[in-house]
């Protein structure tokens, strides 16, 4: 009988290299090697399935429910507590659902080898925190709880609701920033119970995490912006961006790109560059390089022992990068299911390298395509896709008819939409796992989108109601008449 580990390592969509590393680790904490086609078969330490912090996932379940009586935000009136405690609901379900009685599609595969992969690891006593980037660190996160509290699954979908529920929070509180609070009710429903939210924000994945952290960073750049200057600000700013950098690689180069954006921001359109402040120059320069140079110093080993992780941080100063892209993408192709959409990154020349990368990010952002559907689950994601296009509409128009602060702000975001999803668009060659990726950046559009579509809505149902009454009234007179 196969176990879990060894599904999950066949139907892992990663690379040779990428599995080789995570025997590796495994072997080197007392792994053994079991049948398989090793090594699409993972090795595993053990079979006991008791889940010991279930007490614990128990305490977590509740402090999120109760976290209302901690957060202004959440209890600033009687809808936005509703609201709250539904979409958590909805995720408390999933994950009780998964954990307890049947799991579902996307608890399988990653969410369950992350799981196992740590409480695994959480039963070696030389295992250690090695501050590795990607979902090694996600793991080493697991496996520090794991050890602390005992594992426990709905303990690993416990802690990636919680960090669901700190981002409901840190997103009204962005809603108040950009003024957008009017709607903030259907915001907060748009963005929890979004379908995708709640599949993948209530398992063991590290998107909850980089969905909060990518969050916070934008919510401290915009205080700092509001302030101005170099301010206190600044510091929570590149701590909240170090924690998001290390869920995932690419985050780490989006993430130095995010602090210079809201550095620039502040300090650059309030004042000619000769007239900054030392100090706040000072910052302007030299943060982003303190950022890089924090990451490589704690990865110091990882660069010296582990040489298939040098990838990292070599695509900082290859020339060629264009062309490694190209090849991931060729490469990625080829290992993807039938939710690839197969699109290719040309660079043969600068117009085919346009063409082909503006085609990329419209895939991204809208595949599959209506006539691509042929299951339910492409029906889905083109509905979702639907969304996505119609909150895109909404939050341009938004921004256009926007004047003065907010219409900056507004800028802001979109430009943090836009680049993000670009970024993600380079690497991603199927809509499943755009779908996941798209977790960080739905939450902008509903922002600047949501209010003013539910305005539209408003009036269109309000003439429907308004010509229905109308009509009810000449049909009353009409046979009034006739009597």
């Amino acid at each position: 009988m196969r176990s879990g580990f060894q599904e999950w390592g066949d139907t892992l969509a990663y690379s040779l290299d990428k599995k080789l590393k995570m025997v590796g680790q495994l072997e080197r904490y007392g792994g053994q090697y079991i049948e398989g086609n090793w090594p699409f078969s993972i090795p595993v330490l053990s079979n006991d399935l008791i889940e010991s912090g279930f007490l614990m996932a128990i305490l977590l379940f509740l402090t999120i429910f109760i976290m209302p009586l901690f957060s202004r935000e959440l209890r600033q009136n009687k809808q936005i507590l509703i609201g709250y405690v539904f979409v958590i609901g909805l995720h408390q379900i999933m994950a009780f659902t998964n954990a307890c009685i049947y799991q579902t599609l996307m608890a399988r595969n990653d969410a369950r080898g992350f799981h196992i992969f740590a409480r695994e690891l959480a039963r070696n006593e030389g295992w250690n925190f090695d501050f590795s980037i990607g979902q090694e660190f996600y793991i080493d996160i697991l496996t520090t709880v794991y050890r602390w509290f005992g594992s426990s699954h709905l303990l690993g979908e416990q802690l990636s609701i919680l960090a669901f529920a700190l981002s409901c929070i840190v997103f009204l509180k962005i809603l108040r920033q950009l003024e957008a609070g009017r709607y903030r009710l259907f915001a907060l429903l748009a963005f929890g119970a979004y379908p995708t939210m709640i599949v993948y924000g209530s398992i063991t994945v590290r998107e909850s995490y980089e969905v909060f952290f990518f969050m916070l960073t934008v919510y401290f750049g915009i205080k700092m912006a509001g302030k101005g200057g170099a301010n206190l600000y600044l510091i929570a700013l590149i701590l909240s961006a170090l924690a998001a950098g290390f869920f995932h690689q690419a985050l780490i180069f989006y993430m130095v790109f995010l602090v210079l954006l809201f550095l620039a921001w502040t300090f650059l359109p309030i004042t000619r560059l000769k007239n900054i402040k030392k100090l706040s120059l000072v910052a302007w320069i030299i943060i982003p390089f303190i950022l890089v140079g924090i990451i490589i110093f704690l990865n110091m080993k990882m660069l010296d022992l582990r040489p298939a992780n040098r990838g990292v941080f070599s695509t900082l100063i290859d020339v060629n990068w264009l062309e490694a892209i190209s090849n991931y993408r060729v490469e990625s192709i080829k290992n993807s299911g039938r939710t690839a959409y197969g699109v290719y990154l040309d660079i043969t020349s600068s117009y085919m390298m346009v063409y082909s990368g503006l085609k990329l990010y419209v895939y991204y952002l809208f595949a599959p395509f209506p006539w691509n559907i042929g299951s339910l689950t492409d029906l889905y994601a083109s509905t979702e896709s639907i969304m996505r296009m119609i909150l895109i509409y909404f939050s341009v128009k938004q921004w256009r008819k926007a004047y003065g602060s907010q219409r900056r702000l507004l800028g802001l975001m979109l430009i943090l939409y836009f680049s993000i999803t670009f970024m993600w668009a380079l690497g991603t060659t199927n809509y499943g796992t755009a779908m996941r990726h798209h977790m960080l950046s739905w939450w902008i559009i509903v922002i600047i989108g949501i209010p003013p579509l539910m305005k539209k809505l408003g009036r269109f149902l309000f003439r429907s109601i308004v010509n229905s009454s109308s009509h009810r009234l000449e049909v009353t007179s009409e046979n009034l008449d006739r009597n």
